[in-house]
């Protein structure tokens, strides 16, 4: 019977531990995010804002590839999410960016900003 309670003490530890790991970034949904802000916007501003968020975007992914890299690897080795405990999981700020870019980007259209 303590061998029985033990498994499943050991089982549920384990899904917790692999549920705290840092997530890729494409399975990180994005935040929402009003779009009316960006409406009152015009052009050139929106569009300068818009390369900047992309540029944010790119950068905070790429940190959180290698969070999520680091939780696999440490995983394997010691079976703690290191990179998700340390604080380089980014995935707030991930889904943050994502919703603003959609924002931004939606507006951006809405204004026919690309065709002027």
């Amino acid at each position: 019977m303590l061998v029985g309670n033990m498994k499943k003490i050991v089982i549920c530890a384990a899904i917790l531990l692999v549920a705290g790991c840092a997530k890729r970034p494409e399975e990180i949904m994005a935040t929402p995010v009003a779009v009316e802000p960006y409406m009152q916007m015009e052009c050139p501003a929106l569009a300068q804002l818009k390369m900047q968020k992309d540029a944010e975007l790119v950068r905070l992914e790429k940190e959180q590839n290698q969070a999520a890299e680091h939780d696999t690897a440490a995983m394997a080795v010691v079976h703690v999410p290191v990179a998700s405990m340390s604080g380089k999981d980014k995935e707030p700020e991930v889904a943050r960016a994502k919703g603003e870019v959609q924002a931004i980007n939606s507006a951006y259209q809405s204004k026919n900003c690309a065709a002027g």
